[in-house]
């Protein structure tokens, strides 16, 4: 991975407007180029697969997997398109207790790299939860114990973690990733936010949510993405109800 721009977004799989929320999803990646992209909230059927829409044409090879089954036959989990094919990819199931929404990882290996795509649990009450499953996540990325990296693989994570950066979870992966808006963003970088008028009716506060980190590779630059809405049939649509971040990574030592 000497250069490469990634990008993560929740799409909010079949939320308000999806059909007027979908060209400005594939407009932001014609504008900005990326070379992976992870997705969140991606419904899935047998007529078809959102990530599948959001790919047609752009030239992205398209890797599904399923976190939950929703009504219809349906399922909804997370989803990668990247340039390049990947050549093997599993699904997992993260750790979750019993009546709890389930939830997945999306593990693809590209060349040297190894990309993770998941959503973890959103319950403010369960941070234990989701602490479970950052730790599970490190295992993925051989990363639980700092003094013995045992893989050696670049890792690259593209999550909707649920959770601020100053929470003891986030704090316990960030202490073994790099938190690229903190290496190359600007601002608070409020992913999930009153700004949006999709966020704002969840009456939440602002807060950044959405996360690319990463072992091996360093941040160049990182800024928000998908923070423009629309006019359409006289009502205000934003392509989520999450802000996307883009993140430009290299493994050049000597990047800024």
């Amino acid at each position: 991975m000497s250069a490469t721009r990634v990008l993560t977004l929740n799409v909010w799989g079949r939320g308000s407007a999806w059909r007027r929320r979908l060209p400005l999803i594939r407009d932001g990646l014609v504008r900005l180029a990326p070379d992976v992209v992870g997705l969140q909230e991606v419904w899935r059927k047998r007529s078809g697969c959102q990530a599948e829409r959001i790919a047609d044409g752009l030239g992205y090879h398209v890797t599904y997997g399923a976190a939950s089954s929703l009504r219809g036959c349906a399922t909804q989990g997370n989803a990668l398109l990247t340039r390049e094919p990947v050549t093997r990819y599993d699904v997992l199931p993260l750790p979750v207790p019993g009546g709890v929404e389930p939830r997945s990882v999306l593990r693809a290996e590209m060349g040297a790299t190894t990309v993770l795509v998941t959503h973890l649990t959103w319950e403010w009450e369960h941070a234990f939860v989701r602490h479970q499953q950052v730790r599970f996540l490190a295992d993925l990325a051989d990363l639980t114990d700092l003094a013995e990296r045992r893989g050696g693989r670049d890792v690259v994570l593209l999550a909707d973690l649920n959770a601020a950066p100053d929470t003891d979870e986030i704090r316990w992966l960030t202490g073994r990733m790099a938190d690229a808006w903190v290496s190359a963003g600007s601002g608070s970088g409020h992913t999930y936010t009153p700004a949006n008028g999709f966020a704002r009716k969840a009456r939440e506060p602002a807060r950044r949510i959405d996360f690319v980190l990463t072992t091996g590779p360093r941040a160049a630059h990182a800024e928000l993405a998908f923070t423009a809405p629309v006019r359409a049939r006289r009502r205000t649509v934003w392509p989520s109800d999450h802000f996307g971040v883009v993140c430009d990574l290299t493994s050049d030592p000597g990047a800024p």
